[in-house]
């Protein structure tokens, strides 16, 4: 096995793959958070700007819960887990191959013995048909539960090539404009698509407790865009995880007829447009300190843009 140097494996290119696979998946939102915050660590040059490049070129290859309710993770693992969706990617053209990893293998090598569509390792097809049991249990593999076949069906399966993707952009936006001047994280994989597009007044809070009192007491009507601000790092203070407000905005009927909006973040459970990360955050004087109950706010995911429309004299002018 080679040794690695610091940075051999934690470099920009294995960042862009790392981002890569989220935006295939429609993962969580929070991937952002804790990539640039290792980035920012170990002095690799990776920010907002790749993220928003890559979500513009990679295609949505796999949808998980809660973006539908066909597919879970036992699903994604039977059809080849993370390496299968790495083998897609890689097919497309789409990942830096000359990449290490702890095992020391190269990406090429990683592949031709992990992904199933290309693996001749009857160990390894065995280990992905591994399948829930039921049985609760401690020790990782320790029972035999296994699926007869594995899912390799890359046209309408969980895993989909790139001829046959869910869509050609992936399942992550980087969405800009006056509301988030240095930009705010969708999970467009939940996104319906006649929501895409949304316009409507604001119905603000202060809180994610006192927007999740005005959900549940019928405060909130269909059309609205909730916006719910000093829930990011510096205005929680700590940027607590929200998955209550989204939660119940389903559970009132409302989860496709409206808009959230925060400088907070969600939780991986979170479906729905549901725009988060929103920077500079309320308490750094970004503009969504400034929204007012009413205020029209348009946000437009296949022109990446989220605009309060409010005159700029009438912002200017208030305090």
């Amino acid at each position: 096995m080679r040794a690695h140097c610091h940075g051999s494996i934690a470099n920009k290119a294995a960042f862009e793959n790392a981002m890569t696979l989220d935006i295939a998946m429609g993962g969580s939102t929070n991937t952002v958070l804790h990539l640039l915050a290792a980035a920012q660590e170990g002095e690799i040059d990776f920010a907002m700007a790749d993220i928003d490049r890559l979500s513009r070129k990679v295609p949505h290859l796999c949808k998980v819960a809660p973006s539908t309710q066909k597919y879970h993770m036992e699903d994604v693992h039977r059809a080849g887990g993370v390496l299968a969706i790495l083998g897609e990617l890689d097919r497309a053209g789409l990942m830096n191959r000359d990449v290490d990893n702890i095992l020391g293998m190269k990406l090429p090598e990683t592949l031709e013995k992990y992904d199933i569509m290309l693996t001749q390792d009857e160990a390894v097809k065995k280990m992905f048909r591994a399948g829930p049991a039921g049985i609760r249990t401690t020790q990782a593999f320790s029972q035999d539960c296994r699926w007869d076949t594995l899912d390799n069906d890359r046209a309408d399966g969980c895993i989909r090539s790139l001829e046959n993707a869910f869509s050609l952009e992936g399942g992550l936006a980087v969405l800009y404009g006056n509301m988030a001047e240095d930009g705010s994280i969708v999970k467009t994989a939940g996104v319906d698509k006649d929501n895409l597009t949304f316009r409507g007044p604001a119905k603000v809070y202060e809180s994610q407790d006192s927007a999740v009192e005005a959900i549940l007491g019928g405060k909130v009507v269909a059309g609205d865009v909730v916006v719910i601000r000093y829930e990011g790092p510096k205005g929680g203070p700590g940027m607590q995880e929200m998955l209550y407000p989204t939660t119940y905005l389903k559970s009132m009927g409302l989860g496709k007829a409206c808009a959230l909006i925060t400088d907070g973040r969600f939780s991986g459970g979170t479906s729905g447009l549901s725009i988060g990360h929103v920077s500079p955050e309320a308490a750094s004087g970004g503009l969504i300190a400034l929204v007012e109950e009413g205020d029209m706010i348009d946000i437009d995911i296949p022109k990446r843009s989220m605009v309060l429309d409010v005159p700029e004299s009438v912002l200017a002018s208030t305090p």
